[in-house]
């Protein structure tokens, strides 16, 4: 039997990928044909691998690994294509069934001896010279070599220059480089892109995160990543890991709160708003461990995900971590098909920091009208002809729309589209709900009380519906 694209596409057709997988991953049905379960490739501790059953695909949102039935095979058993496909055929293919091997796996996982303090330093080292092959000295060995950071040209050569004046500058304070074509062996998944150094919360540099510049489109997506990772060790757990939180700790305890973002560029777009607060999950999966490591600064945290279905889900799922860990949350949300790095680069710097605060300063208004039944929107929000001000992370940001430096077309109708409308329905629906909440008290457990209870759940709805068009998250729930 041959391997022709016909006969290999027969034998995946004959294969179901979740019972392949299932032999390996102890695997969680859900809804739509999915499946979940630990990722076998890295130190998993929150299920991040998704098994899709109509797709007959797997990835991990964790550690990016992914693909069909033989490259799963070809990478839990470190052998090529062909040896996949010729295991896959005897012993799928015979009408049996492999013994499961997920328990003898995590045991000989568990045998691993632990680092120790030299090699992980050993480790270190080689991460620090990798990232000085990329451009002389990093900005910490900058001050020792006498290097002056406001000096650029010791970034010349293929060095990363992002395409945005007003971050240029952040990209540097976090190190961002492009790798060249010439890289040591143990970074070549490196070559060629733009590398983002990922250091812990004590400043050690662990890892990187290698972004292509290439575009990605349907044809390449399944053999150009969009992002390589450094792979899991004693050095570095993704799961475990928070990107800037070694910048970002001091101004979390400072602000009270915290910024929780989707990916590196977009937690260097908050930064270069001067939104210092900020991090990102290291991977599409916020874990245990993550909500514990943020925990120790605060117990707030503002989720500000990409604003799309994958996003949402994204958010949803963090915001659920940190409530089960008893910590405070927010979602904030973008207009749809942005992220923070495409809207701060569109927008620019002072109409960026005004969608955010305005997010954010709106939730803090509905947090206390909820609680105390004082609504402050009037005096804080409107009435005013002149340039509002709002105070966020100790900067003024002015009204945009006042701003000769903003987009003035870009800006109106990301902001103030049919804005006047919606915020009068708002103001509406909140009327007859209170109105309704004071009603609901005179009555016992009777049928008055539930309908107004049911018509009380559609106004929440048409609420939530129009506060979303104003882009109003509700702030600080658990």
């Amino acid at each position: 039997m041959g391997n022709s694209k016909e006969e290999i596409t027969n034998l995946k057709d004959s294969l179901n990928i979740e019972d392949v997988i299932g032999t390996y991953v102890q695997l969680e049905s859900k809804l739509g044909g999915k499946w979940i379960g630990l990722c076998p490739f890295h130190d998993d501790t929150t299920p991040s691998m998704h098994v899709h059953t109509e797709k007959q695909i797997f990835k991990c949102f964790a550690c990016n690994e992914g693909g069909d039935v033989i490259a799963f095979i070809s990478k839990i058993k470190s052998c090529t294509f062909a040896e996949a496909v010729n295991l896959l055929r005897q012993e799928w293919c015979n009408g049996s069934t492999p013994p499961p091997q997920q328990i003898a796996r995590r045991e000989k996982a568990k045998q691993k001896p632990t680092a120790t303090p030299a090699q992980l330093a050993a480790m270190e080292a080689n991460n620090v010279k990798f990232m000085r092959s990329m451009y002389g000295h990093h900005p910490a060995l900058a001050r020792i070599h006498e290097v002056k950071l406001d000096d650029h040209s010791w970034m010349d050569g293929n060095k990363y220059h992002p395409d945005c004046s007003d971050i240029t500058q952040t990209y540097v304070d976090f190190e961002v480089s492009q790798a060249g074509s010439t890289v040591p062996s143990a970074f070549k998944a490196m070559k060629g892109r733009i590398v983002f150094p990922i250091r812990d919360e004590n400043n050690r540099l662990v890892a990187f995160a290698g972004r292509t510049t290439q575009t990605i489109t349907d044809e390449n997506r399944s053999y150009t990543p969009k992002y390589v990772n450094s792979q899991t060790s004693d050095l570095y757990n993704k799961s475990r890991t928070l990107y800037g939180l070694h910048l970002a700790g001091e101004p979390i305890r400072t602000e009270t709160f915290a910024f929780l973002t989707e990916g590196y560029k977009d937690t260097l777009a908050m930064v270069a708003a001067g939104f210092k607060n900020t991090v990102a999950q290291c991977g599409a999966a916020f874990t245990d461990d993550h909500a514990e490591l943020l925990k120790r600064y605060t117990k707030r945290v503002a989720v500000l995900m990409d604003a799309d279905d994958r996003g949402r889900e994204i958010a949803a799922a963090a915001i659920a971590v940190l409530h089960r860990h008893g910590m405070q949350t927010s979602e904030l949300l973008l207009p749809p098909g942005e992220d923070p790095d495409s809207l701060f680069r569109r927008l620019g710097k002072r109409a960026f920091r005004t969608i955010v605060a305005e997010s954010q300063l709106t939730g803090h208004l509905q947090a206390i009208r909820e609680s105390t039944g004082v609504d402050l929107s009037n005096m804080c929000m409107e009435g005013s002809e002149s340039s509002q001000v709002i105070r966020m992370n100790g900067e003024a940001s002015d009204n945009p729309l006042q701003s000769p430096e903003a987009d003035e077309a870009d800006i109106i109708s990301t902001m103030q589209s049919d804005r006047p409308r919606l915020m009068a329905r708002e103001q509406e629906l909140q009327h007859q709900m209170r109105k309704l909440g004071s009603k609901r008290f005179l009555f016992g457990q009777g049928p008055e009380r539930m309908q107004i209870n049911t018509e009380l759940m559609k106004l929440r709805s048409q609420l939530s519906e129009v506060s979303k068009q104003l882009n109003r998250p509700v702030v600080w729930y658990k």
